[in-house]
């Protein structure tokens, strides 16, 4: 009897052999059964190419965002989808070389190729399935009455299997062409299915075709499109991978369970993960199976545990862009890689409802965080998580924080508090106000700058007495404070207007009254003479303007952006799907970020100057250069909140708890 009977007979125990834990969250990945190559795609598009022992080959970063991969089981053609209209397929070699691109139909949605890696397969939710081969010629077309949202190549024979997203299961053939490099795919039979489909896989000769439906179980058909029967497992199925003989199959669900099971249907092992999984893939010999979480941990699961009178191994755990060690499996400490977790975490609300209206804000000089919470509350942390002290209570709504070199303001729609951070002093700024709006500060030169029911501006000490004031026929949009005791606001009709130090009005058109500008002031070490920068969103410029609001330089975006912050010598705008460019003073890029960040991005700089991106995303926070790499992420323990960052760190919320993630831990 074979070893594999053998065992096929005893009893499973399940060991993790090793965990991998890629840099971004996880997205998808693909295993050559053949060649043992595990092919890894993340949200930061970085792509992994694993073996099965846990040790990264190749890995490199797609150009664009990718939506699905692919991978031969012989491991010598890769294929991925990538959102770009000119080159959204990618035909890489087997290290991840480029070797053809090629634009992709309209919303494509899936991408295979056949176990030679002769042929690609590229879907799309609007009609046929194209075929090209290696070369990215192409090769076919497959045209069924439903668009195919999932299709899986039969190994040993020129066949393919396809499901609608709801309602159809079909089988193809693959005909060679008498014109070289072409097939001629003819319909076989097609079946009504009556339930969605979530993933369809395939044994080895085709006769045990598994279709995950979700609530409906797993759905079992053979090669003529006959139903063989359902497998259920009590949980929404959203994987199921068989063997290549098809003796054993691995499935997953919603819920979190992982499963084994013989062909006859019977569990011989299950268990509940923290976390579901988003790609399971199994050993063709029925000996392990690989699955894949969104928070970035790639698992090997030993299905027959270590070998007889061999003591289980600690299970590895591992980067996936570090380095293997020689001579055997990666290995590293438990939170190696990429994944951080907080520095320090305090106690900083009471309830989930004030967590979730938290402002906080990371001073530089010197560096502490800042938490207003509701109700009105006050309170600074040092970078260590001591409590530094509590601001004065205010009354009104709405918090509003701002910061300048030593100082924090907290604000309500009617009190401002000042605090003195380097004498760790604070105190109510003894001014009557009515529907704050707008505030920015400069204590030490100018004061503040207030605005009051969108109209009403004016320029008051830290004492609280008033310098000027002026009530402006038009709202405001954005104000600042400039060198010299001058001041700056944009209005809703399009008007950039300078204050001098007495209040004198300098005003200046050029913008649309549909589009409001955004207004900053000039980064540090611009030219001299420059004073402001204003973005006007919709019209897609970027203007720098000297003190009297003249303009000094304009540019043209490449795309409509729909926020414009000062970052130390840099103008940070970036658009609602993450695209970003940091201009310097003089209007040149210094840096520009690809797609794949959000409106609600935060910007800092890290301790060498450079800008770091930090996105929220489900349970992850990732912090990371504009040039997509990320720095670090952490996997929350409770539901993500407000975050801040600056040059010392990132302050973000996990539930009640602020949680401290230091720049000087990440180098």
């Amino acid at each position: 009897m074979s070893e594999m009977s053998a065992r096929s007979n005893t009893r499973l125990e399940p060991e993790e052999s090793w965990t991998v834990v890629t840099e971004s969250p996880l997205k998808g990945l693909a295993f050559a059964r053949e060649a043992g190559r595990i092919l890894a795609w993340d949200e930061g598009n970085q792509l992994y190419l694993l073996n099965v022992h846990g040790e990264m080959t190749s890995s490199t970063r797609s150009p664009n965002r990718v939506l699905a991969g692919t991978i031969s089981d012989d491991g010598s053609l890769v294929a991925i989808l990538c959102d770009n209209d000119d080159a959204g397929l990618l035909i890489l070699s087997g290290d991840l070389e480029i070797q053809a691109e090629r634009a992709a139909p309209g919303e494509a949605s899936f991408v295979a190729t056949d176990p030679f890696g002769r042929y690609v397969a590229v879907g799309s939710r609007l009609g046929a399935v194209q075929l090209v081969n290696r070369h990215g010629r192409a090769a076919g077309r497959i045209e069924t009455i439903q668009p195919i949202a999932h299709l899986c190549f039969v190994p040993d024979r020129p066949f393919v299997v396809g499901a609608a997203a709801f309602g159809m299961l079909a089988g193809v053939d693959l005909e060679a062409s008498r014109t070289p490099g072409r097939l001629e795919p003819e319909v076989a039979w097609q079946d009504r299915l009556m339930s969605n489909v979530g993933r369809l896989t395939c044994s080895g000769d085709g006769s045990m075709i598994l279709a995950s439906c979700f609530t409906h179980g797993v759905q079992r058909f053979g090669l003529d499109g006959r139903n063989a029967g359902s497998y259920h497992l009590g949980g929404t199925v959203s994987h199921a991978v068989p063997d290549f003989p098809g003796r054993t199959i691995a499935a997953a669900t919603i819920e979190g369970e992982l499963a084994i099971m013989n062909s006859a249907g019977n569990v011989r092992w299950r268990t509940r993960l923290d976390r579901p999984v988003i790609a399971l893939e199994i050993d063709p010999l029925g000996r392990f199976a690989i699955h894949g979480r969104a928070t970035g941990e790639i698992t090997r699961l030993d299905f027959f545990g270590p070998p007889a009178g061999r003591e289980a191994a600690k299970p590895a755990r591992a980067s996936a862009t570090a380095p293997a060690p020689a001579g055997g499996a990666a290995r590293g400490r438990g939170g190696t890689g990429s994944v951080r977790n907080p520095d320090w975490a305090v106690q900083a609300v009471q309830t989930e409802d004030q967590a979730e209206t938290v402002v906080s804000i990371v001073c530089d000089d010197p560096p502490c965080i800042a938490v207003f919470s509701s109700p009105n509350r006050l309170e600074l942390y040092g970078t260590d998580g001591r409590k530094l002290g509590a601001g004065p209570e205010t009354t009104g709504v709405g918090r509003i924080l701002r910061t300048a070199p030593g100082w924090l303001a907290a604000a309500t729609d009617r009190q401002v508090a000042l605090c003195d951070l380097r004498r760790g002093e604070s105190r109510r700024v003894d001014l009557r106000l009515v529907e704050l709006t707008h505030l920015a500060i400069k204590p030490d030169s100018f004061g503040l700058a207030i605005v009051q029911e969108r109209d009403r501006i004016g320029r008051a000490t830290p004492a609280g007495r008033w310098v000027w004031k002026h009530e402006l026929p038009s709202a405001i949009e954005d104000v600042a404070i400039g060198v010299e005791g001058f001041a700056a606001a944009t209005t809703n009709d399009g008007r950039l207007l300078v204050f001098d130090p007495a209040g004198e009005i300098t005003p200046s058109g050029g913008f649309d009254a549909a589009d409001p500008p955004f207004l900053i002031e000039a980064p540090e070490g611009s030219p001299p003479g420059l004073a402001w920068i204003t973005l006007a969103r919709r019209a897609q410029e970027l203007k720098g303007h000297d003190l009297r609001g003249g303009v000094a330089w304009s540019r043209r975006l490449p795309f409509e952006a729909w926020s414009l912050a000062r970052l130390g010598p840099f103008a940070v705008i970036a658009s609602a799907d993450g695209r970003a460019l940091a201009f310097d003073g003089a209007g040149d890029v210094r840096y520009e970020g690809a797609p794949g960040g959000g409106a609600n991005d935060v910007y800092a700089l890290d301790p060498e100057g450079r800008p770091l991106r930090i996105a929220r995303k489900d349970v992850h926070v990732l912090c990371a250069g504009l040039d997509g790499r990320v720095r670090w992420r952490a996997v929350a323990p409770q539901p993500v909140g407000p975050c801040a960052a600056g040059r010392a760190g990132v302050a973000v919320m996990f539930g009640t708890k602020l949680a401290w993630f230091s720049s000087s831990s990440a180098r």
